[in-house]
């Protein structure tokens, strides 16, 4: 009989009630386990106390965690050689964050993350910000080279207020409506916030927000500067910002047919990106800015995900808190007459 099937055979002899709490048990082991060797840790060389910097340390027990503690024998306090990183830092057991991240890397709701990981809506909400605030410090930065060829396009987000607005000082500067309610204006408006986005040859890409309404040339210099050297290709539709963008930029363009092939790629990228912001059934403009983060990090890294964030979670330093997220004020609040 294989070690397997001797599991398998005291499974089935317990009870319904011990059968879960065995699962759950064996569940959160491998979890600890995968994060372990996800994480590669170093040796025990180099150990120093970060009270008094000593190097004279003897290992003393284990924490809760099962993560190794240490003993200075200069100042007699014990340690653990962790950083100040977003798990080491957290309450909640690694074999939590791990639970977490399989659901932040397969994009679930925040309701359907709490339930799996037994957390709370709040935490949930506040695990999902801190990992997205992670991954997005290890994003590459775009910048096209002289002689690289760009597809520029923009795609253009309904403004919204989504969120509990029952607390803090922010007040709706207009009525309340439900998603998918039609706008107050046809087309284009200041309603809307506009995205720009590129895609360069070597299929990296870029989505920053740039203001409200139509794009102009002012915002596109703003939105492209740094990103498109003096010397690149950019193909573009035929938006009236851009002649004189590129002509500043000093970029070569090129202008096409909004319904031809020349920028297919932009395209693309745009259906993709509102096919992944459909699973959060909207999302507020304030948060805006790290779901396109989180979007390019799922588009950048398309294999072995998990693995990906723990380590860059891990190297991560954890300076941010609840407050740093808590009443963050919408951007592009002019429009309304209230400064944000």
């Amino acid at each position: 009989m294989t070690f397997i099937d001797g599991i398998r055979r005291q499974l089935q002899a317990m009870s319904a009630t011990e059968r879960q709490r065995a699962i759950s048990s064996l569940r959160d082991l491998i979890y600890e386990d995968a994060y372990t060797h996800a994480l590669h840790p170093a040796t025990d060389d180099g150990v120093a106390c970060p009270r008094c910097g000593s190097l004279d340390v003897v290992r003393k027990g284990h924490d809760h965690d099962g993560t190794q503690r240490w003993l200075c024998k200069d100042c007699h306090r014990t340690f653990r050689n962790a950083a100040d990183t977003i798990i080491t830092r957290s309450k909640l057991r690694p074999a939590v964050w791990m639970r977490y991240l399989e659901c932040f890397v397969d994009c679930l709701p925040l309701r359907e993350c709490a339930g799996r990981c037994h957390i709370s809506l709040r935490t949930s909400w506040l695990m999902r910000m801190r990992l997205i605030e992670s991954i997005r410090r290890h994003l590459l930065r775009f910048h096209a080279a002289a002689g690289c060829a760009v597809q520029l396009d923009e795609t253009y987000l309904r403004e919204s207020f989504k969120g509990n607005h029952r607390r803090g000082k922010f007040r709706l500067p207009r009525p309340a409506r439900h998603r998918g309610t039609p706008a107050s204006k046809r087309g284009l408006s200041k309603e809307q916030i506009c995205v720009v986005t590129g895609v360069a040859d070597d299929g990296s890409a870029f989505l920053t927000m740039s203001g409200r309404g139509l794009l102009s040339k002012s915002r596109a210099i703003v939105a492209l500067g740094g990103k498109l050297a003096r010397g690149a290709y950019a193909i573009t539709d035929k938006a009236a910002a851009y002649p004189g963008a590129m002509e500043t930029l000093g970029v070569t363009l090129t202008q096409t047919e909004a319904d031809g092939h020349a920028i297919n790629r932009a395209n693309t990228l745009h259906s993709l990106f509102h096919g992944f912001l459909s699973g959060f059934r909207g999302v507020s403009t304030k948060r805006l800015g790290e779901y396109l983060a989180w979007f390019l990090w799922r588009r950048t890294y398309t294999q072995d995900r998990e693995s990906i964030a723990v380590r860059q979670v891990n190297v991560t330093m954890c300076d941010d808190t609840v407050r740093d997220w808590a009443h963050v004020m919408p951007p592009y609040m002019d429009y309304w007459g209230v400064t944000a």
